[in-house]
């Protein structure tokens, strides 16, 4: 039995909708300076039944979300860093107050 042109544009809209509903995310993890980790967003399609011919437009979204979560793992990762750094040079700075023998020159 081959797919209606219907039922296929309807599973194309709803690959786009997960794109798109993402896209803000991605969007503000790769902001330079932003430092909130959006966690991804499991698909909801792996919650329910799927029909077959929905199932490409499952694969893109679990493929979204296997990317996202590699970008959350990295976002994650820059966020620890860049707070580690922050809280160094505020203790570096508060020791040089107590003592400026431990000033860096």
């Amino acid at each position: 039995m081959r797919p209606s042109a219907k039922s296929i544009r309807r599973a194309a809209l709803a690959a786009a909708a997960a794109l798109l509903s993402h896209a803000p995310l991605l969007a503000a993890q790769a902001f330079r300076g932003f430092t909130y980790c959006a966690p991804p967003l499991r698909p909801a399609c792996i919650e329910r039944s799927v029909a077959a011919l929905a199932m490409a437009a499952c694969d893109e979204e679990v493929q979204l979300f296997r990317r996202m979560v590699f970008r959350y793992r990295e976002c994650l990762e820059r966020e620890t860093e860049r707070a580690v750094r922050e809280a160094n040079d505020a203790i570096e700075v508060w020791r040089c107050r107590q003592d400026e023998t431990k000033c860096r020159n």
